[in-house]
């Protein structure tokens, strides 16, 4: 029961990583695309995937496309990392090294993502800037949803250590079960001198002397 239980706890973990690390990463992306449609807007050039996409299917709907194409790429990264960081969970010999590993690689990626995505809008703020296009809406969208990402990667990367824990509690709980049992059974399989000594005892003289008399005393009756 307990280890349904440990095992669902991990599971909530790690899919409450996976989507602190993919609400961060839409976040910025919702500010990316109110600085993409603010150029598009004003006419600034665009690259030719985007605008072929925006001939296709209209402005909204051909920027979401492609933002929705670049997310996806995310998506299945971060997806790979979080079901190597699951397995690394259950592995019986090196989890600490494999865990931790999964856990910065995680970190680093969705880190480095978000990096990339605000550097961009920043790009694309600084385009509308050159070109005397109004970008405060755009600049407070960036902040404010830079602030969301933020938070909710600092909440992603604090699950991790928190799964860690508890990780580390259950490895040793059951590391100290184990050696609690060995340590019994090496008590019950040791053997007793003075049992060995009544046994002994038992055989030659009965078990109705060991049992009633001292051995000082069938030592006496012995020799006298």
């Amino acid at each position: 029961m307990l280890c349904r239980e440990s095992v669902a706890n991990s599971l909530r973990e790690h899919l409450g990583t996976y989507l602190l690390g993919s609400l961060s990463s839409a976040f910025l992306t919702a500010s990316q695309y109110l600085a993409v449609s603010s150029a598009v807007a004003s006419y600034l050039p665009v690259d030719p995937g985007t605008s072929a996409l925006i001939t296709s299917y209209g402005r909204v709907l051909g920027i979401i496309l492609v933002l929705l194409l670049n997310s996806l790429v995310f998506q299945g990264i971060l997806g790979v990392l979080v079901v190597i960081l699951a397995v690394s969970s259950v592995a019986n010999a090196g989890w600490k090294w494999a865990f931790t590993l999964s856990g910065a690689a995680i970190s680093g990626f969705v880190g480095y993502w978000l990096g990339a995505k605000f550097l961009a809008v920043l790009e694309w703020i600084s385009a509308l800037q050159s070109n005397r296009v109004n970008s405060s809406d755009t600049y407070a969208g960036l902040f404010w949803f830079g602030l969301a990402a933020t938070i909710c990667y600092i909440a992603m990367i604090l699950v991790l250590r928190k799964s860690y824990g508890k990780l580390a509690e259950r490895y040793s709980a059951v590391k100290g079960s184990i050696g609690s049992n060995s340590f019994r059974a090496t008590e019950r399989l040791r053997p007793s001198l003075r049992r060995f000594l009544d046994r002994g005892f038992s055989r030659e003289y009965g078990h109705k002397i060991v049992q009633n008399k001292p051995r000082s005393t069938i030592w006496e009756e012995h020799f006298i």
